[in-house]
């Protein structure tokens, strides 16, 4: 006889930010009824049971289930954990279905489908939370009664007592396996449960629209009246998934910082300067962009999400290479698509067949791409693109915003444009993002001039609804291209890139960075029309066509339609960045500390009265980071093999380096807690 799996729901009347909400009414019903009732339809679970504690503000949960013939069971307030144990053992489970007692959404086919997942595989632990492809309130963690057994015993940290499951997620003792949904959620900001009223009333409004179906109404009813009904999401939009557990973790311990030695790092640098201007080859991969004296110089090697330096220092790594890493450092289906090439041959007197392969694909996936042209970085890319409009328009101004690279025609616009002639800085433009006036302005002043409007997509912030489409059709009437610089962007928002993810497609787009996972090519893109015309624009290069680096391309993209990897880098994000905000509030810090962008790739902003001030709070914050293992440059770039038990690593390392920064900006000496001199802006403020 199989050992039976026990539905155990978490409640309490006491909650933090919403206290008594298992009680309030949905539709007729108590919510914990409402739970309670979706989980007994679950095909898979054999006995429901309320987990309560035994405060006395429980009681009326204890009272309810005596009067409605409801299992309960009563245990520790603040040791959730040991009460899942307790409950499990009194049961009799062979494994545990973790349900939390503010998901009245719950889906019993998702339920099912997590069961049916943990039964199949034999893993220790399932669940359909580690990607977040499912709308937040559909949580379901199944495990077994060994894992929870081994948890109970053997977890020590408050989160790790507190919220159940982290231990068994992130420790590496279990096998751990993630049900993604069909239909991928991740990026689109769903919140079906219950933490604040502005929830509730979201899920009474769906209740009300669907109650009277016949049957339980589940994800995909939702999913539907969503759609006919988009205005529902704004009820609660921008609550933040799983807040207790990072406030829970502002609560642990302080992380101790490490020591560690830096000296081969510094005397490469005592080389390094008397041979390279610098010390490096990129300004934002340079010394002035750490503590130096506190962070190292130089890395040696790198192995999926983490890297070390010459001196041995692991660290988790964030910039990923300025987000040319999507999968991971040394990624097996990558480095053997490469080593199989270079076998063969990485440059050739003639085309090689791999250049019309990787055409293929990008024409596929990208949705303006129906030519294409490859570079070696993203200069090239968005260099070519300006050149090929200026040459299809025969017009020669160009209109900016954002970052576009080291050439001429963009770097003249910004202060660090020495050695460009002024007659090429004024033919560049720059306008503001989110801003349409701005950008009619540079038209209106240069009337039949503009050739191209070429900006990014997104950067740090998203566009206002309708705001790129305005672009697009403004620079359309008056007869421009548009050219959307994806070199940071494709690949990390969505397959297609940001024109994909936002729909709103250009004329021509530059690709770069992520495409080959760290391998150096970039891709100028577009519409058959305008490419043709590279039949007499001079795009050339000797290493335009390098074997190496296309076949890293198609490993790279093979591997991300094999997998996850957009869902993945939105989940882990979503949790990193949510986290640090969170973090920065519990320790006095909004409005000093804040992490924006989206989640696959977001900014830490620090602000103070001015802007040095802002750079030595990032100065000390990345100074704590570095001590504690985790590689930080203000930014953090998503990949692939970013694991949970990196994500949670980092947050304590976030709280660390937060309980530090709080206390020297009450101390007043932010300055003399670094280590060395503080970080110094690439482009210098005007």
């Amino acid at each position: 006889m199989t050992a039976p799996v026990v539905g155990i729901v978490q409640a309490r009347m006491e909650s933090t930010r919403f206290p008594g909400k298992v009680m309030a009414e949905i539709h007729g019903l108590p919510m914990i009824r409402r739970i309670v009732d979706r989980l007994r339809s679950a095909a898979s679970i054999d006995l429901v049971v309320l987990a309560i504690s035994d405060r006395p503000a429980d009681d009326v949960l204890a009272d309810y289930c005596a009067a409605h013939a409801v299992e309960c069971f009563r245990g520790s307030s603040d040791d959730v954990l040991d009460r899942f144990y307790r409950a499990a053992v009194r049961y009799g489970a062979g494994s545990v279905a973790r349900i939390t007692g503010d998901c009245p959404l719950l889906d019993p086919r998702v339920v099912d489908r997590v069961v049916d997942t943990f039964r199949r595989t034999g893993a220790q632990y399932v669940t359909n939370t580690l990607r977040g492809t499912y709308p937040d309130g559909l949580d379901v963690e199944v495990f077994s009664l060994d894992a929870l057994t081994q948890a109970w015993r053997d977890a020590r940290l408050p989160a790790e007592r507190e919220h159940v499951t982290p231990y068994i997620r992130t420790s590496g003792r279990f096998t751990v396996r993630d049900v993604e949904s069909e239909v991928d959620c991740s990026a689109r900001d769903l919140r079906w449960t219950v933490d604040r009223p502005a929830d509730l009333e979201f899920v009474r409004a769906v209740y009300a629209r669907l109650a009277a179906k016949p049957g339980i109404f589940g994800m995909a009813d939702v999913l539907a009246l969503l759609d006919r009904e988009p205005s529902l999401l704004e009820m609660n939009r921008g609550t933040v998934r799983n807040e207790g557990y990072y406030m829970t973790l502002a609560k642990e311990p302080q992380l101790p910082a490490r020591p560690i030695r830096l000296d081969r790092s510094y005397e490469l640098k005592a080389r390094a300067e008397r041979l390279i201007p610098s010390c490096t080859q990129t300004f934002s991969k340079g010394p002035t962009q750490y503590v130096q004296g506190a962070a190292p110089v130089f890395l040696a090697r790198g192995e999926g999400s983490h890297v070390w330096d010459v001196d041995g220092n692991e660290y988790i790594d964030y910039p990923m290479a300025l987000g040319a890493i999507i999968l991971g450092h040394h990624e097996p289906a990558v480095t053997d698509a490469v080593t199989r090439q270079i076998a063969g041959g990485t440059s050739f007197s003639l085309a090689h067949p791999l250049e019309i392969e990787v055409a293929e694909v990008l024409v596929d996936l990208i949705p303006c791409a129906e030519m294409v042209r490859f570079g070696k970085n993203g200069s090239d890319a968005t260099s070519g693109a300006v050149r090929l409009a200026r040459a299809y328009t025969d017009r020669d101004v160009i209109a900016c915003c954002g970052y576009h690279g080291w050439q001429d025609w963009y770097i003249g616009t910004t202060t660090r444009n020495k050695g460009v002639p002024p007659s090429v800085r004024e033919l560049t433009m720059p306008f503001e993002y989110n801003d349409i006036r701005s950008l009619e302005r540079i038209f209106a002043k240069h009337r039949g001039r503009v050739a191209a409007v070429i900006m990014e997509p997104v950067g740090v912030v998203d566009p206002q609804p309708g705001f790129l489409q305005a672009v697009a059709d403004l620079t359309r009437s008056e007869g421009a291209l548009l050219i959307f610089d994806e070199v940071l962007s494709g690949f990390r928002f969505a397959l297609g890139g940001a024109q994909e993810y936002y729909e709103v497609a250009p004329d021509i787009a530059a690709f770069g960075k992520a495409m080959a996972n760290g391998y150096p090519i970039s891709a100028v893109v577009g519409r058959r029309q305008v490419m043709e015309l590279f039949d007499e624009v001079f795009f050339s290069f000797t290493y335009g066509g390098d074997t190496v680096s296309l076949a890293a391309t198609v490993a790279t993209i093979e591997e991300m339609r094999k997998h996850n990897v957009i869902g993945h880098l939105w989940a882990q994000g979503q949790k990193l960045k949510d986290g640090f905000n969170v973090l920065a509030d519990e320790f006095g810090l909004r409005g000093r500390a804040e992490c924006v962008g989206l989640a696959p790739r977001s900014v830490m902003t620090f602000k103070d009265d001015t802007a040095a001030g802002g750079l030595l709070l990032k100065s000390l914050f990345q100074q704590e980071c570095v001590r504690r293992g985790v590689l930080f440059s203000g930014g953090m770039n998503l990949c692939y093999r970013h694991s949970d038990a990196d994500v949670e690593h980092t947050l304590r390392v976030y709280r660390a380096a937060f309980a530090v920064l709080a206390e020297a900006i009450k101390a007043g000496d932010v300055a003399r807690r670094l280590e060395g001199e503080p970080v110094k802006p690439v482009f210098r403020q005007p």
